[in-house]
């Protein structure tokens, strides 16, 4: 009762949930350009995803899985459906997670670094099929952590997902049989709107995972480590110094927080408007003129403004172990590499995959040329 009370006040007050208010960046987000002035690894205009074991980065672009070489891209191998997530592990040992419907365990022989093995296979979390598996991640025993965005829409789908304010994402855990075959796999979060990237941390044996629409870092059993951020949160990766790094695959605009609660209007753009053109967020952008978000407050004498409410955009957090946001790289309205989607440390430097524009960036984080 009082949660009815206290939402209609909301509504009525234009608070909590109702608000569409979205947090100011500045201090450690406030805009730069590292992003934008970032060195140029590779184009790949499906690159979407990530990993690392210390000694090699993987990427995955489409049904594609490169190795970087000596600055070059190695195709390792071209799979049947495309590549929705990747993690790796020492040992050789790969997870890939193919149209977000199957995790497929991979043992590769770092000899060649071209042949890989499949070991086992999952496809389902308890007795709901897997559906828009979309982050990765090992754990010390080599159980792979992994998120499923959502249970009706697929990967590429996210944006419905979000104007239809989905609610089915799903955090799980595979215990991968000893000798191959499914072994099992254990739900640890549900009811989540729009999982989205998952980490696990050794040193607390904690799992923390990220709630796009509900613009959040938590804990799997536990508080919310990282509210109220004005992106929408996605892959995590390990950071050298302590904490973790956190992308914002788009970020969020007053207009799409209005939108997202005028339910009648929604509804209606959602049955006659084609997605592209839909009032919501996206992953690129400037692409039409059909475009929403162009007025007298995104162009100026015909000039866009970096400080523009942002249709698309690119975003990167340090996160401290307290939660704390300690640093951010961007690319504003005005730049070229936005929606980024994953992100890792390698020899001496930040990997950064925009998925926006197709390419992967390299950021120094020492010597010259090295973030300050």
């Amino acid at each position: 009762m009082f949660g009815t009370i206290r939402q209609f006040s909301d509504r009525v007050l234009g608070r909590g949930d109702a608000a569409i208010t979205v947090p100011v960046m500045d201090g450690a987000l406030k805009p730069n350009r590292a992003l934008d002035d970032a060195e140029v690894v590779a184009t790949l205009p499906d690159i979407d995803d990530l990993a690392t074991d210390g000694r090699a980065l993987f990427v995955s672009a489409g049904p594609v899985l490169y190795l970087l070489e000596a600055g070059r891209m190695i195709e390792v191998q071209r799979f049947d459906a495309n590549i929705t997530a990747l993690a790796v592990r020492s040992a050789n040992l790969l997870a890939v997670a193919l149209a977000g419907r199957r995790i497929v365990l991979l043992s590769a022989d770092r000899k060649g670094a071209t042949s890989l093995t499949e070991i086992a296979v999952l496809d389902r979390l308890g007795n709901v099929p897997l559906n828009s598996v979309n982050a990765l991640a090992f754990e010390a025993d080599d159980s792979v952590l992994f998120t499923d965005g959502s249970t009706r829409h697929d990967p590429d789908d996210w944006c419905r997902d979000l104007m239809e304010k989905g609610q089915t994402g799903r955090v799980g855990r595979w215990h991968v049989g000893t000798k191959g075959g499914t072994g099992s796999a254990e739900l640890l979060a549900s009811r989540l709107q729009h999982a989205y990237g998952v980490l696990s941390q050794e040193s607390t044996a904690s799992v923390l995972y990220s709630e796009s629409w509900r613009h959040r870092v938590a804990q799997a059993g536990s508080q919310t480590l990282l509210a109220d951020l004005p992106g929408y949160p996605s892959r995590m990766a390990p950071a050298a110094r302590g904490g973790f790094w956190l992308t914002c695959f788009v970020c969020r605009t007053q207009l799409v927080e209005f939108v997202l609660r005028e339910d009648a209007y929604r509804t209606r753009m959602l049955e006659s408007v084609d997605p592209r053109y839909w009032v919501a967020p996206s992953l690129r952008s400037g692409t039409s003129y059909l475009e929403p978000l162009q007025g007298a407050g995104v162009k100026q004498m015909g000039v866009l403004k970096p400080w523009a409410p942002p249709r698309s955009y690119g975003l990167v957090l340090h996160v401290d172990a307290m939660g704390h946001t300690t640093e951010s790289l961007h690319s504003q309205v005005d730049g070229q590499h936005h929606g980024i989607t994953a992100v890792v440390e390698f020899g001496g430097a930040l990997y950064v995959a925009s998925k926006g524009s197709g390419r992967l960036l390299r950021v120094p984080l020492t010597g010259p040329g090295a973030m300050q």
